[in-house]
């Protein structure tokens, strides 16, 4: 038994603690059994379900309608010029990676890394969803490229590179891999995710095979040269032989 404390007001100034019994006594519950079985016997209620191809069109049309979302007409001249850079560095590079910022460190360590990366030659920069949209709108090129961009928000990290180093560019990454998280991106013009540009980081460089793919085409021209003034050559030892030969008999 406990018991509870009760105010009660007098029209004097002085008040008075009047105690009160309260029966706190928990219902005996129904045994579980029994439970279970009105759980089991209750209607089963039927939920409609959608028709999947409606649901597949739905979602077309919502993703449609989120890519073409930006206005394009309404960016200002200033969207206009960073969309020009934005293509002009784009066509100048080899490599461009898309990259999320982990905004969980401190800012020094982000500008740590945007500091090596400038060092190794790249370009490390942010630019908002309207400026790409600007720059590849209307171009059949970077179609697939252009989606990735606007599915993203405003927080994508664009590194851009003159050559085609994947090595550097993720021996980097894995050293900042808390401050940076890579997306995909364009290698020599085309689409990789992740896990394709791991991979495509893994083999040799290209020049090196173009090196001996070329040391291999010339071996046979030059051998056919060498073979075919043997000869010649052979022909003008045997003569200033003879020459001298009679030179020295008269």
């Amino acid at each position: 038994m406990y018991s509870i404390l009760r105010l009660v007001s007098r029209p004097s100034t002085i008040s008075c603690i009047r105690h009160l019994k309260m029966n706190t006594r928990m219902p005996r519950s129904r045994p579980d059994l029994l439970r279970f079985i009105e759980d089991i016997t209750l209607p089963v209620l039927e939920k409609p379900l959608s028709d999947p191809v409606e649901d597949c069109y739905r979602e077309q049309i919502k993703n449609k309608i989120l890519l073409d979302q930006e206005d394009i007409e309404l960016a200002s001249e200033y969207d206009q010029f960073r969309a020009r850079h934005f293509r002009e560095i784009l066509e100048s590079s080899r490599i461009v990676l898309l990259c999320q910022e982990v905004c969980i460190v401190p800012s020094i360590r982000y500008t740590i890394a945007k500091m090596q990366f400038m060092k190794n030659g790249f370009t490390f920069t942010k630019f908002p969803r309207i400026v790409p949209h600007l720059a590849l709108a209307n171009d059949i090129q970077y179609e697939n490229f252009l989606p990735p961009i606007l599915s993203f928000g405003f927080e994508t990290i664009y590194l851009f590179h003159e050559e085609n180093n994947l090595a550097l560019a993720f021996k980097l990454l894995k050293k900042y891999r808390n401050n940076l998280l890579l997306i995909g991106g364009l290698v020599d013009g085309r689409l990789y995710n992740r896990a394709g540009l791991e991979n495509l980081a893994q083999l040799p460089n290209i020049d090196y095979f173009q090196g001996e793919l070329v040391s291999i085409t010339q071996l046979p021209s030059s051998r056919t040269l060498s073979l075919a003034n043997h000869p010649a050559r052979l022909l003008s030892h045997y003569l200033d032989t003879y020459v001298k030969s009679q030179q020295t008999k008269t």
